[in-house]
């Protein structure tokens, strides 16, 4: 994780992951991605992007009963991400912050 994420994403994303471990959680379905946009880049070391993610074919589940806690599609169910990325050391992007909106007009597909 920590060659795509820096500063404050990697932060959040690292507790958030050993979160859902502790609480015996993980991750399961499908997400899908789209509207995918670079809207800035300045010298070649930073960018900002924007994107959106359909999460309503994706489910948290118990790890030790393999149970999928399902839940109902909804409009919140879609997200649009803005982010910001930097270049590291070695060249690559990292996400260094990120936000969202759940149920964004602009990422709810019919």
């Amino acid at each position: 994780m920590s060659r795509y994420f820096g500063g404050a994403a990697f932060t959040y994303w690292s507790q958030r992951v050993a979160t859902l471990r502790k609480q015996g959680l993980t991750l399961t379905g499908h997400y899908r991605y789209y509207d995918f946009e670079v809207t800035d880049v300045a010298d070649g070391r930073t960018a900002a992007a924007r994107y959106c993610e359909d999460q309503n074919k994706a489910y948290g589940k118990e790890i030790k009963s393999n149970k999928v806690l399902r839940t109902k599609a909804s409009n919140k169910g879609f997200v649009l991400y803005t982010l910001q990325a930097a270049r590291d050391s070695a060249g690559d992007w990292q996400v260094t912050q990120q936000n969202w909106k759940k149920g964004d007009a602009a990422c709810v597909r019919g």
